[in-house]
């Protein structure tokens, strides 16, 4: 996945300049049938193999890569932690942090389906999530998320030990086939958002809730966004942070939406005909994380 390239870079630039604690806050193990009761979601109405199958094609017909903000954390003490800015245009990103000299473009072709273990976990509001766990070359990569018909999302976590040092990151990526045209009228998607503590105790646990997205043109032409019911499937319980909120944010014309900065920021867009999808990532009360949703 994409946090390979971003790892790979992050541990050179340490070891160059570094000459050791991170970590996951990875909980106890917790079977699919026990998050469907946390989370009300239903059994899997979709295999990994489908999903993996219908991936290629929503990739050739992209038009658009978001990635969020990406979050790290290293055992050495010059760099404890540190963000990574990500500025996103068409199909590709610029990650960068400046006080270590990092800088990557990463496209939409740097990505990989992966080949590790896959789950699925459950459906709710007519998607279904998976969870794929991969090891390569001595680093672990976690990815939560789903791809839908015009789009995908997912939140994911890499860590790796380099000479000593361990380096894990965190991020949110979505994207897909943007339907290109304004939202008309009134219209509601439901779906689920994913997640993970950005910092602090418990980063890299995997975190799910309800997505609903409502628009009203009557009401000033802006979208409003909630997250809620968020649990932390890893642990088995109720997430410190129940809901999260974004009101009117603008849409532009190219059905793509954008608002907030560093720590407490949405941005996504409308996939499919007639924008039966949306889809974005996000950063709030200290969860990164991403979403999708079909239009009802």
């Amino acid at each position: 996945m994409r946090l390979k390239v971003v790892l790979a870079g992050v541990c050179a630039i340490l070891l160059a300049s570094c000459g050791g604690g991170g970590g996951s806050g990875s909980g106890p193990d917790i079977s699919s049938a026990e998050i469907r009761s946390l989370t009300g979601a239903g059994v899997p109405v979709e295999t990994p193999a489908a999903q993996r199958a219908r991936s290629p094609g929503i990739v050739s017909r992209a038009d658009s890569l978001i990635v969020s903000t990406i979050y790290g954390e290293t055992s050495h003490s010059a760099l404890p932690t540190f963000r990574l800015g990500s500025q996103c245009t068409g199909t590709q990103c610029t990650i960068s942090e400046p006080r270590i000299g990092y800088s990557e473009t990463i496209r939409l072709s740097d990505f990989e389906v992966s080949t590790g273990s896959t789950t699925a976990v459950g459906t709710k509001h007519g998607v279904t999530l998976m969870s794929w766990t991969e090891q390569d070359m001595g680093a672990s990569y976690t990815t939560f998320g789903a791809w839908m018909s015009h789009s995908g999302f997912a939140v994911e976590y890499a860590q790796a030990t380099e000479q000593e040092i361990r380096i894990g990151l965190r991020s949110g990526v979505a994207g897909g086939n943007l339907t290109g045209t304004q939202v008309t009228g009134s219209a509601t998607w439901l779906g689920v958002m994913v997640g993970t503590p950005a910092t602090g105790s418990g980063r890299g646990d995997r975190l799910q809730g309800d997505a609903a997205l409502n628009y009203d043109i009557g009401a000033g032409g802006g979208i409003d966004v909630a997250f809620s019911s968020i649990k932390n499937i890893d642990r088995g319980i109720a997430h410190s942070t129940p809901t999260v909120l974004f009101v009117d944010i603008p849409i532009t014309s190219r059905g793509t939406f954008e608002a907030g900065f560093v720590g407490n920021r949405i941005q996504g867009g409308f996939y499919g005909p007639g924008h039966a999808e949306a889809a974005g990532v996000f950063e709030q009360s200290n969860i990164v994380g991403a979403f999708g949703a079909r239009r009802q």
